[in-house]
């Protein structure tokens, strides 16, 4: 038995809290590192699965790392943080993350393995990625799958965000007796779920940066775990 099954079993006795974060995490860097510790320390997780994707489907035309590499990158960032678990939910069934995945079906996925009584599913996504989820497969039965928490940049309005919600999935449990606005951290609640605003997590890190820095042999560390970055040097990846 694994140490996140251990958890797992023993934590059967009071509802669950799961954070999902999926990205390419080409490779996974202490942006996504930050964004994460943030909102654990906010919704304290039992477990936030960083979910490497297998092929994005916006992502249909841009070249990765092979999956394997990716989610080597993925486990040893969370090696250090005991909430942290890597996940192969798109891993496909040759473990090759060939096959293309959609967000709704890994929700899906983890609302089956996750369904005691109280258990509730987050997911974590950027403002930008958000922005687009009326693009997305489903996106009405995702938005009321699960809850979302949504990583703030400078420049995006609250009100932006809850524009791309259907005013039909927006319900009245926020909205104060008086009729007061929602508070600040809440971008919408829906009928069973509600949109989280995560705002003050700044790291100016990206991946394509870090990907051209390798391949022109210029350091990364800092921008990346240690773990990480020794493996991308080990394995010559980027170059």
């Amino acid at each position: 038995m694994t140490t996140a099954q251990a958890h797992r079993t023993a934590a059967k006795h009071h509802p669950r809290r799961i954070a999902l974060f999926g990205g390419s995490f080409d490779p996974i860097h202490n942006g996504h590192l930050a964004v994460a510790r943030a909102a654990d320390r906010r919704f304290n997780f039992d477990e936030i699965h960083f979910i490497p994707a297998s092929r994005p489907p916006h992502k249909l035309k841009q070249h990765l790392a092979p999956f394997p590499h990716r989610f080597a990158m993925t486990s040893l960032a969370c090696a250090e943080h005991p909430h942290f678990v890597p996940s192969l939910a798109e891993a496909g069934e040759d473990f090759s993350g060939t096959q293309l995945h959609y967000s709704v079906d890994t929700v899906r996925y983890f609302r089956h393995a996750y369904n005691g009584h109280g258990d509730r599913i987050f997911f974590i996504i950027g403002a930008d990625a958000f922005l687009d989820i009326p693009v997305w497969k489903e996106y009405e039965t995702l938005l009321g799958l699960c809850d979302f928490i949504v990583a703030n940049r400078p420049g995006i309005r609250a009100e932006a965000l809850r524009l791309v919600i259907p005013p039909h999935l927006i319900g009245r449990r926020g909205l104060k007796k008086n009729g007061e606005a929602q508070p600040s951290q809440v971008v919408a609640e829906l009928q069973n779920t509600s949109v989280h605003l995560l705002e003050s997590v700044s790291v100016d890190v990206s991946a394509t940066d870090i990907r051209r820095r390798a391949n022109r042999g210029q350091s990364i560390h800092g921008l990346v775990s240690v773990r990480v970055e020794e493996y991308i040097l080990k394995q010559g990846l980027y170059r």
